[in-house]
């Protein structure tokens, strides 16, 4: 039977029998800017976002980046129920702006998938500094969780008028929580002030029909477990969590979208292309065991990009075949 590329990704997600690897750049109807949504300053490019914080294209990764030299909104956090001034969702014409944004265009054998960035660390050491932000939730946990509050009504906002009109199958949800060695804080400290907040997330999507897919860079698989606690549909995370022993945790009831190890490629001298494609077949099949698994790989300049996106599909042909 030939899956179409929605049919095959949605395979994934619901822990059905997948053809091939999903390819995670041409099997979607991707929306990952937003209009009217300005998360991050709008249009990618310098300027503030609807908080007010400054941000500014980096022009090496082409990413929007916080604009550090400029003090954040506030330090104190007891300080944000006076300076933080939240969007008004109802004032934005979102049918308008999914127009813009090219709904009506949607293939319909593709997966409409949507990302939603600024989860609630990341808004909120975007308002008041990283390291004020780590101290805060610290010292002054129950402020954090007035304000991660306030923050999720927007989001869970979001998540309805963006299902409304948007056609959402996916939400890619950003926090990133992790160093390359660690969480930025005790897993305890996640779970007092984030995992209900992810939550609330979860069930939004869940109660309006949508996945959920945390996005989270860095080492979290100290949390991965528990993210089956909290209904978590994928994982889309980092090579460099053990990605095999996190597995035997979670079984069926959690999906993985893994970047396979590719930090690590430029630091190999004499790097080659047999011995890239060595390295990506290995780590794949050791985190394929299991199932749930799909590889993927997000655009970069650099001469091993082409090798590195066929090996993936030829490992994920061969695997997927032996079980089709």
């Amino acid at each position: 039977m030939k899956l179409t590329p929605r049919e095959n990704f949605l395979n994934f997600y619901q822990n059905k029998p997948m053809e091939r690897f999903p390819d995670f750049l041409l099997d979607i109807n991707p929306v990952f800017s937003i209009t009217g949504m300005d998360e991050r300053s709008p249009n990618n490019e310098n300027g503030k976002d609807w908080y007010g914080c400054d941000w500014v294209l980096d022009p090496g990764t082409q990413a929007c980046v916080l604009d550090v030299s400029k003090p954040p909104l506030f330090e104190e956090i007891e300080d944000w129920r006076e300076i933080v001034k939240f969007p008004d969702l109802d004032a934005i014409d979102w049918a308008a702006n999914a127009k813009a944004d090219g709904v009506d265009n949607f293939d319909p054998d593709k997966l409409n998938y949507l990302m939603l960035l600024e989860g609630p660390f990341e808004r909120l050491h975007t308002l008041m500094g990283f390291e004020n932000a780590l101290c805060a939730m610290i010292s002054e946990p129950e402020e954090v969780e007035a304000l991660f509050d306030k923050i999720m009504e927007v989001k869970i906002k979001s998540i309805e008028v963006l299902v409304k009109h948007y056609k959402v199958e996916v939400i890619n949800f950003h926090d990133d929580w992790g160093t390359q060695k660690d969480l930025f804080f005790s897993p305890d400290l996640w779970r007092r002030l984030l995992k209900p907040q992810i939550k609330k997330a979860v069930d939004a999507c869940h109660k309006n029909g949508v996945i959920f897919e945390l996005h989270c860079c860095g080492k979290i698989d100290s949390i991965i477990p528990e993210l089956v606690d909290i209904g978590v549909d994928c994982v889309q995370c980092m090579g460099i969590n053990p990605i095999a022993e996190v597995k035997k945790l979670t079984g069926d009831k959690l999906a993985y979208m893994v970047s396979p190890r590719y930090q690590s490629y430029d630091m190999i001298k004499d790097l080659t292309e047999e011995k890239l494609r060595k390295l990506i077949r290995e780590e794949i099949t050791e985190e394929a065991v299991g199932g749930r698994y799909m590889s993927f790989f997000w655009p970069m300049d650099t001469w091993w990009l082409p090798v590195v996106m066929d090996e993936i599909k030829k490992c994920g042909e061969e695997l997927l075949g032996e079980k089709n």
